[in-house]
């Protein structure tokens, strides 16, 4: 199970994980396999034994999966948790824990990984900062070499922006930098990772309006441009990416939301179609996934489709790797809706397949 130059069939066999709210004794980390050619979903494995099991990643070659305890304290310390987990080469099954360390910052909620596997970043939402864990050789996570807290006025939004909140972080795929978005600070704070150090330098701040709570960040797989789903406004902002200075600059904010609807909404999850023509966001209120358009050579967005997800409170949402289907995480209804996907159109239909699961909130697709 060490061996990280082999990778089991993953995908090819339709294995995805899903992260799950849920106290230690419960099942929070589900292993599915998802049949390509109707969209249905069964479960493989239930594992226990990861307490709010919020946000997943995987090593880049498939062999470990990274899991956040989106708790306060472990063991009397404060600060969450990222743990990892072996997978097994042949089935993408789960073993067991085999290490873990703190995020030193309470509940995070994100943990990405480079592209080289020798780090997990994670964001602490309520700790609001940012954390650098290494990995090493065998996939283990080790104790954190970096700690970033963030700072910032109390924002407009005075609820939900008291103090920072780190939502989400991002390698800047084909560079050294790392892009935490962070919703109390209304800001994508840029930071250059050194990788033999294991340590974050802070780059470039781009600020975007007050009362936006920027929540997830996306980049486009050509173009220079990145979208943030901006939990507060509904909304979605692109940002021009300039990968050689790590510098992002606010471009246009396109609603997330028909403009005749006046109810309750926050944004959560964006994804781009794996060919970067479409982008998908989701809304817990309207209960929605939104489509836009990527325009070719501007990157700019034309809304297609709003289409209801099926469940209550569409929290996390994956796109198969193939683009054929798009499946919603829907927390409050306990439910995972699988839309099929027109790869021509971008626009999404229902399968009329569902799972039911306890509070999902994260899916990812093995490697």
């Amino acid at each position: 199970m060490n061996d990280l130059g082999r990778s089991h069939n993953g995908w090819s066999n339709g294995i995805l994980y899903i992260g799950s709210y849920g106290e230690t004794n419960e099942p929070t980390i589900h292993v599915c396999r998802f049949d390509k050619s109707n969209g249905s979903l069964d479960i493989l494995q239930k594992v226990e034994g990861v307490e709010n099991a919020s946000y997943l990643a995987l090593h880049p070659n498939g062999t470990k999966l990274y899991a956040v305890k989106e708790i306060a304290e472990a063991g009397g310390e404060a600060g969450g948790v990222i743990a990892a987990l072996d997978i097994d080469a042949e089935t993408g099954l789960l073993g067991r824990v085999t290490s873990s360390a703190s995020t030193i910052g309470e509940h995070p909620c994100y943990v990405s990984v480079d592209a080289d596997g020798t780090a997990a970043f994670a964001a602490n939402y309520t700790g609001g900062s940012i954390a650098v864990l290494p990995i090493s050789p065998e996939g283990e996570v080790g104790p954190a070499t970096a700690l970033l807290q963030h700072a910032c006025e109390p924002g407009p939004v005075t609820d939900r922006q008291e103090k920072p909140h780190a939502h989400c972080i991002a390698p800047m795929p084909g560079t050294a930098f790392v892009c935490a978005v962070d919703l109390g600070m209304d800001a994508v704070v840029t930071y250059l990772y050194n990788k033999e150090e294991g340590t974050l330098s802070l780059q470039h701040e781009c600020m975007l309006p007050g009362g936006y709570g920027p929540r997830h960040i996306v980049f486009h797989p050509e173009l220079p441009v990145a979208y943030v789903a901006n939990e507060l406004a509904s909304s979605v902002t692109q940002l021009y990416v300039d990968r050689e200075k790590g510098v992002l600059t606010k471009g246009t904010t396109y609603s997330s939301i028909p403009s005749d609807y006046d109810g309750y909404n926050d944004s959560a999850d964006i994804h781009l179609s794996p060919d970067g023509k479409f982008l998908y966001s989701s809304n817990r209120g309207h209960q929605s996934i939104a489509v836009f358009q990527v325009a070719e050579e501007s990157g700019e967005l034309t809304a297609i489709q709003h289409i209801g997800c099926g469940g209550e409170q569409p929290r996390n949402f994956g796109i198969t790797p193939e683009g054929d289907y798009l499946l919603a995480a829907n927390q409050k209804s306990g439910t995972v809706v699988v839309f099929r996907r027109d790869p021509l159109s971008g626009k999404l239909e229902p399968t009329g397949n569902e799972l039911k699961l306890p509070s999902p909130v994260c899916i990812r697709f093995s490697n």
